[in-house]
This record gives C-alpha cells, structure tokens and sequence, in this order.
C-alpha cells in the first residue's frame, strides 16, 4: 500500500461556548439525528422533531418543529433556499417529506412549508436526494426499494410515486443524480451488495458491489465516490472507474472542495469490519448499525485526503463521530459526546511555506496548481526547487525545473549559473526549450550556437539549424556565430533557407571565395534583390571575373529574367544530405514563383564598378547602347572611354605614337568616337563631350563640335591658335553668311599677326568688300598695325569702294531731289484744301449708284452717299474706312510693341541687317513717346 506524506494542513478547534471555554452548550444538548448544510447556514435535525439554523457563529439563529417525531433526513438545495425533509409526526406511522421555502415565512413565522408528501411505504428512509429544480426526487429505503417522484411539487395537486427499485434484501445505502454530460438525468443508487444506475428510469447493474451506510458520497463533479475497507473507488455511469488503496474500516465520507474526508477505524482495530458488517435489516425494522451510539466506545481516525497532489492533509482520532457537514470553507466534526469540532482549512502560501521548510517542491507544486495558482507564482516555486537542487549539484534535475520557469523567470538568472559552473550540456538543454518556446533573444541564439561548436556537437547544430518547426530565432545573429566559427555551409545554409541574399553572398565572397557561385546565385534573384546584390558586390565581382559579371549585367540592364536552375545548389546539398536538397528546392520554387516581368536596371549605375576594368566598361556601355539606352551619362562615359585609351600620344598627333600597331589600333579608335559623336542617335551632353574633346585635344571632334553648337568664333579661335590660316579662310568662308563679322575678326587677326599674310588679306578683303561688311576706313585703321602691309595690297580694295561710294552719292542726290518735289506737291494740296472750296461733282449715290437728292453727304475722298444709305455712320467713308483703319492699326502695333524688349532682342539676333532693326525700333519709341506727350499736353491744358 502507497504511503502518503502527511501534512499538518488543517487546524482542529473546539467550537466554545461565546466567552468561554467550554463546548458549545446548544449543540451539545441537540438530540442531532441528521446535519446538510449550504447558503451560509449550518442546518441540524434532531429525533424531537425539530430543525436547527445555526449562523457562522455558531449561534441557534432560528429553531423550528418540523415533525412530532425525529428528523430522519435533510437535503439543501443549492442553486435555490429551498430545504426537503423527512421525518414522522406520529409513531408507526408514513414517514412525511416537506419541502420548505427557506425565504419565506408562514404566520407562526417558520419557513413556510410548500409541499408535504406523504411516503407510501412505512420502511426507514436511508437516502434522500433531488434534483435543483425539484422536478425529481428520489428516496432509498431500508428494503432496496427506491421511490421516484416526478413533477411539479408547486403546481401539481398530486405528486405520483414510482418504484423504481423493488425490495430486495440490500438495503439502497447512498443514491446521487448525475446531470453534468448526459443528455437526461442518470440516478446512481449503491445498496450494500450492488451499484445500480437509471437512466430514464432504465436499471442496469454497474457493480456486483456495493457499500455500507455512510460510504457514499458525491464529488463537486457529480463523480460517485464509494468506500470499501480495501480502497476509495470512483465510478461513472458506465461502472468503475480508478481507486486508491486507504486499508481500514470507513465510517463516513464527505468531498470538501478538492478534498475527500474519510471518518474510520484502523484496519488492526476493526478488522472485524467487512462490506456488509452491521447486519442487514429487512421490513420495516430499524437498522442497528444506522446507530451512532453503537460506535461510541470505538475510537474514530478522521483522514483528510487530496486525491489529486497525492498527500493527508489532515489527520486526527475522535472518541466516536456521529456527523460529518461542511461550511463557511471548514469541515464540522460532531462527535458522539455531543461536542462540535471545527477543521480549517490553512491558507495556501502557509501550505506551500510548511512544503518549503521539507524541501518538498514537487508536491507544492501539484498543490499550487490545484488551487490554480497563476502561472508566475508556480514558476517561481520551479525556480526554488532548481536552486535547491542546483545547491546538492544535481545539476540536471535542477535545469529540468529551470526549464519549467521559461516565460516567467529571467533567463539570464538561469544561464548566469550554468555559465559559472561551466555547465554546457545543462545551459544548452536550456537554451534550446528558450528557442523552442519561441522566446529567445539574439544573445541567446549566439549563445546555444557557441555552446553547439564549442561541444563540436554537429548533430545537434544540424538539428537546430535545419529544424522544420517555427522555431523563432535570430537568422543574422545565426548565420554570424557560424561564420565566426568556421561553419560556413550552415552559415551558408541558414543565409539560403531564410532569403538573407546578403549574407549567402558576403560568406560566398569574403570566406569561400566562391565569385562564380556568388554571381549565379544573385542571377536566380528577383530583379530588385540581384539589382541591390550587383551594386554592392559588382566591384569586386568585376576585378575577379569580368567577362561573366558584365554579362550578368547586361541582362540586368536590358530584359532581366531570375534563372530557374538547381546546378547552383549542388555544393550544398553534398554537405547537407536530402534536408539540404529540399531547402533548396524550396528556394527554387520561390523563384518560380515570381513574376516574370520585363525589369531593367540602370547602367549609369553601375558605371563605378568598372574602375578598374575599362576595357569591359566600354563592352558594356555599347551593349547597352545596341540595346536602346537613351541616357547621357552612358554616351558621355563611351565617348570618354574612346578618347582616354589613346595614352600614348594626343588625339591629335597620332602619328607620333612610337609603334604602327598603336597608331593603327588609336586612329580606329578616334575614328570609331567620331562615328559615335556625330550619329544622330547618340544622346550625349553636347558641353560635356565638348570638353572630353579639349582635354584630350581631339581636333577633329573639337571643331565638329563647335560647328554644330555654333560656335563660330570658337572655331575661328581654334584656328588662330593653330595658326591655321587655311583653316581660318575656309571657316569664313564657311560660317560667314551665318556671322559675318567672322570676316572682320579674321582681318583683325591677320593685321596683328607678325607673319606676312598679304594672300590671306588680300582675300579677305574680296568677302568683306563683297558684303560691304564695314566701312573702308575701318579697314585702313585695322590694316595700318601691320607693318607688312602695303598699299598694293587694299589699293583695288579702295578703287572700288571710291567707285562705290560715288554711285552711291549721285543715287542719293536723284532720290532727295524726288522727294523734296513730293513734298511741294503735297504742301500744295494741303494749302488748297484749307484757302479754297471744295467742288464735289457726284450725281450719284456710291452705294445705291441712285442720283443723288437731299440730305447727302459728301466726303473729301471725293465719295457721296445719300444719308439714308449711310444710317448712323456719317462721319467716316465706308469704302475708304478699312484702309484707314489698317494703317491705325499698323501704327498702334508698332507704338505697342515699342515696349517688347524680349521680341526686339529675338529680331535682332535673326536680322541680317541688325542697324535698321534697332532704327525701326526708335522710330517706334519716339511715335510712342510723342502720344505720350501730347496726351499729357492734352490733360494739361484741360486742367
């Protein structure tokens, strides 16, 4: 037999009499014959008669007389303050049940009785039981006959009684309902010789074995409960269910919270004592052994059993007890010398403290939890029992309720301890439940990770690494301690199941340096990701293999497409296994999972990694170019790399370059940067390339250049600081319709220079002569700082220009002799308007071609209109009306647009002849400026 630890959990008090020390006066007087209790009162029935409400003082709050005769049975309701007796009012006769409504009083003012029931047979009643809501009341008789009583006891006048159980020679010794998880009501009946259950007033026999009086009891989970001198036994409604093995006679029982209460002999005392000891009564005797007067010379044990944590909470021996009763969170013990004792219960963080002192951990925490502790104050127990453990050096026990504490305590109290004491297998087992439980920091991933390779305990990093469950960690802190450890393919792993792109590539690079296997893996990538991977790994990718990262980067920049391929994968899953295999698949069909579009990079972003590669930057660039790419850092950088790989001599003395070879190679080179700049697809910064032109001194892409920018004078320049003088020549003659002050800079030029240039200035002077670009006495002035020039030279220069000028003075004499004849003639006509009249000739009308007749009116232009032909518009001709009106107009416009200094500069520049664009303009300004004044004049003289 099992020995259970006994703890001293209860404390045991006399109920006194009220300032004094004596028992309980009114209590020990009562002929109790039966005790219920429940709602806050202590219930007693005794052989008088009469019920008994006791307070939680103790005091007799209120007494009735129920029956003439004893008290047989009680039960409390409760859900509802409703008490069912049974008793007799008169000797022999029925026994009577009475339902009392505790909550209301009748005129004798006593609980009004609500229903009194007469019971149909005259045998002693052993059990009583019903259900809350009084619908089903059942009561066992000293026969075995068992009789329901179905209905509602407040409505129905008659109350049917049923015989569920018919007489037999055991006597019903317990009976319970069970409601909790059955679709109807399931009445469970023990007599002493069997178990029976009804189920819809169905019986069926569970047990061959039954109990004594008093062995019954049913749990707060309406679990049966039934003593045997052999053991406790549990039932349900199919039968028997688990037991425990208490040896000795047992008496009584009650549940009490968690608790089982059991009143008995020892097994050495009452040996004697068997299942159906006591007799066994039949008729309508009385039962001898239902007696406590027939225990009272026997000393009694009362053992307090928590079933659950397995321990005696309680134990104690009493001189005989009659009554068992539960409440106010006590147990009440009244014994046969009518004294009451009071069993309470200590408070839990006593229990626990009193377990503490024992060092018995385990069994306060079964306690802890069956008082349903919360979750800290359980751990926090687990953290005392590991200390207690971690003190004897049982340092395995001791982390195993370490392991209990995870969510509760601070882990770092725990792994302080096993760091100290240089346990690394326990701290491991730690950190690992720390990972599992899904609460564990980056310090300890890097912690369980050093203690993995400090054990070289391989397996045991595979399994954490490759763990298929959602195991929650740190992947960076991971992937470091196993680069920092050497463990580069589970670094390597852990980087390719978990998408750290980054990571896979840097270990690839910097440890394993695995460049080709780095550039395959960021092409399987999605755009965006291999995009961010090339600009920071393009570098060094490009300096160690170039020919295959510039065609990684082709693609990227033209029609970027992942690369479904499982080759790349291979390396690892040698090291791996089959795990490894699947992780990489997975990677794959992540891969193919995304969307196939047509995703381009930039070049001009990657320009920089080619630093030290031109020769593949310049393959690049033209791909790129072929492939469509409109941007002008990509021109500007080709054309740079064309002209900057001539190193060995200018671009413009390549024939100086010391080997054929080079010569050949740099000539086809300039010629293939020519064919780039003046391609009319080519998008370049015309500035910029201009001064890749100077700085290598590129004539020829210099001057084109130029020519296309405009840039007259600068190729003038250029020449003169060649001196050039072919070159110069040619330009004017090339560039001086669109600047003809080019003819004029030229001559400059040659009039300062210190060389003889008589050709070169007689031919100028044929194209400035030719324009009339300047006066001829500018051009002796400019000439004259030449010392080398001679009067031969402009001699046929100044002929003609006298000629010129004469032709021009006599066309000038002829045209100011016209004019000034105009001038009389229109004086003339002025003067004859105003002295003399004006004979107007018309006999017809203009507009109608009627003959005229009064009222008419005739203008000065010589028109006449009848008045009814002309209507409101008398006072201006309408034939000669829209010429007149367009020179208004053509006046006020000129006036207007006097002001526009943005559209005269725009004229100006486009005008051949600049000297009549700004006359045209003053003209304008002085008619504007004359308006303006006679308005002012005007408003002046109104004033």
């Amino acid at each position: 037999m099992i020995q259970w630890k006994k703890f001293p959990f209860f404390d045991k008090e006399l109920v006194k009499e009220e300032g004094s020390q004596n028992p309980n006066s009114v209590i020990q007087k009562l002929p109790i014959s039966c005790t219920t209790s429940g709602r806050g009162i202590l219930i007693i029935g005794d052989t008088e008669g009469f019920i008994n409400f006791f307070d939680r003082e103790f005091r007799l709050s209120s007494s009735f007389h129920a029956y003439n005769e004893m008290v047989n049975q009680l039960y409390q309701l409760k859900e509802r303050n409703f008490l069912i007796s049974i008793g007799h009012d008169e000797p022999g006769a029925n026994p009577i049940l009475k339902i009392w409504n505790l909550d209301k009083m009748d005129k004798n003012d006593v609980p009004l009785c609500v229903r009194a029931i007469k019971i149909e047979k005259m045998v002693t009643i052993t059990s009583l039981v019903c259900l809350e809501d009084l619908s089903q009341i059942a009561v066992g008789l000293a026969n075995g006959e068992v009789i329901a009583m179905k209905g509602d006891v407040f409505r129905d006048k008659v109350i049917k009684q049923k015989t569920m159980k018919h007489p037999g020679e055991s006597p019903v010794t317990g009976m319970g309902f069970i409601t909790k998880g059955v679709p109807s009501p399931v009445l469970f009946v023990v007599t002493t010789t069997h178990v029976y259950s009804y189920i819809r007033e169905q019986e069926y026999c569970i047990d061959e074995e039954g109990g004594d009086i008093g062995n019954f009891v049913m749990s707060d989970d309406q679990t049966p409960i039934i003593a045997r001198p052999d053991a406790i036994y549990f039932y349900n409604t199919d039968g028997r269910g688990p037991c425990f093995g208490f040896g000795g006679t047992k008496n009584k029982l009650l549940w009490f919270r968690s608790y089982l209460v059991v009143v008995g002999h020892e097994a050495s005392i009452s040996s004697s004592a068997g299942g159906g000891s006591g007799g066994t009564a039949s008729g309508n005797s009385g039962i001898g052994y239902l007696s406590p007067s027939n225990m009272a010379s026997k000393q009694t044990i009362v053992n307090i059993y928590d079933l659950k944590n397995k321990y005696l909470g309680f134990t104690d021996k009493f001189e005989g007890v009659s009554h068992i009763a539960s409440e106010w969170g006590s147990i009440f013990i009244f014994t046969t010398d009518g004294k009451l004792y009071q069993l309470e219960e200590k408070d839990t963080q006593t229990k626990l403290e009193t377990l503490f002192k024992k060092n018995l951990y385990s069994v306060a925490i079964d306690l802890a939890k069956s008082q349903h502790y919360d979750n800290a104050s359980i751990a926090d127990i687990y953290r005392k029992y590991g200390d207690h453990l971690y003190t004897k050096g049982d340092f395995d026990n001791a982390i195993s309720q370490y392991l209990c504490t995870i969510g509760k305590l601070e882990p770092s109290y725990v792994i302080r301890k096993f760091l100290d004491a240089q346990r690394i297998h326990n701290l491991t087992s730690y950190l690992q439940a720390l990972h599992e439980k899904n609460l564990a920091n980056e310090d300890h991933t890097t912690l369980l990770l050093n203690c993995y390779t400090k054990l070289k305990d391989v397996k045991k990093l595979d399994q954490f690494i490759k763990t298929d469950s959602e195991m929650n960690f740190d992947v960076e802190t991971a992937i470091k301690v196993c680069r920092q450890a050497g463990y580069y393919e589970h670094a390597l792993y852990l980087s390719l199941k978990h998408n750290q792109h980054d990571w896979y590539l840097k270990i690839l690079l910097e440890d394993i340096k695995d460049d080709q296997k780095a550039l395959d893996y960021i092409q399987t990538l999605s755009f965006e990701e291999a995009d961010k991977n090339m600009k920071k790994y393009g570098k060094m990718l490009v300096s160690n293999i170039p020919e295959a990262t510039t065609r990684a980067l082709m693609k990227l920049c033209t029609d970027y497409q992942p690369v479904h391929s499982a080759g790349m994968f291979g390396h690892h899953s040698s090291a791996f296994g089959h795990q490894d295999n699947a992780a990489a698949n997975n990677m794959i069909h992540k891969v193919e999972e995304l969307k196939l579009t047509t995703d381009k990079a930039a070049p001009e972003e990657f320009i920089h990694i080619f630093v030290s590669q031109p020769e593949w930057l310049t393959k690049f660039l033209e791909y790129t170019i072929q492939q469509g790419n409109e941007t002008p850092l990509i021109y500007n950088t080709l054309l740079e790399l064309y002209l900057r790989e001539d190193k060995k001599g200018s671009a413009s003395n390549i024939t100086t370059t010391t080997s054929s070879s080079n010569s050949e190679e740099s000539s086809n080179r300039l010629e293939k940067a020519y064919e780039f700049l003046t391609s009319p697809k080519s998008k370049f910064d015309e500035d910029h390339a201009l001064i890749l032109a100077q700085v290598h001194n590129w004539k020829k892409g210099i001057l084109y250049l130029y020519e296309k920018l405009k840039l007259y004078n600068e190729i003038i320049e250029y020449h003169m600081e060649n001196e050039d003088f072919d070159g110069l020549i040619k330009s004017c003659k090339k560039y001086g319709d669109q600047d003809p002050n080019l003819w004029v800079q030229v001559l400059s030029y040659f009039a300062t220079h210190q060389k003889n240039c008589q050709n070169e200035i007689t031919e100028v002077l044929t194209n400035i002569d030719r324009d009339n670009l300047i006066p001829p006495l500018l051009v002796i002035q400019i000439l004259a700082q030449n010392k080398y020039t001679t009067l031969q030279v402009i001699k046929d220069y100044i002929s003609r220009r006298l000629s010129q000028e004469t032709q021009q003075i006599d066309k000038d004499y002829q045209q100011i002799k016209q004019f000034a004849e105009e001038t009389d003639k229109m004086r003339n006509e002025i003067n004859e308007l105003k002295t003399n009249a004006k004979i107007f000739q018309q006999t017809k009308c203009i507009a109608c071609h009627s003959p005229l007749d009064l009222p008419s009116i005739h203008f000065l232009c010589q028109h006449s209109f009848h008045q009814r032909c002309l209507g409101d518009n008398e006072r201006e001709c309408p034939l000669c009306a829209p010429a007149n009106k367009r020179l208004l107009e053509i006046k006020k416009a000129q006036a207007d647009s006097a002001g526009q200094h943005d559209q005269f500069f725009k004229l100006l520049e486009s005008s051949q002849d600049g000297f009549s664009t700004v006359s045209e303009y003053f003209g304008r300004v002085k008619n504007t400026v004359t308006n303006h004044s006679q308005k002012i004049n005007t408003l002046l003289s109104i004033l």
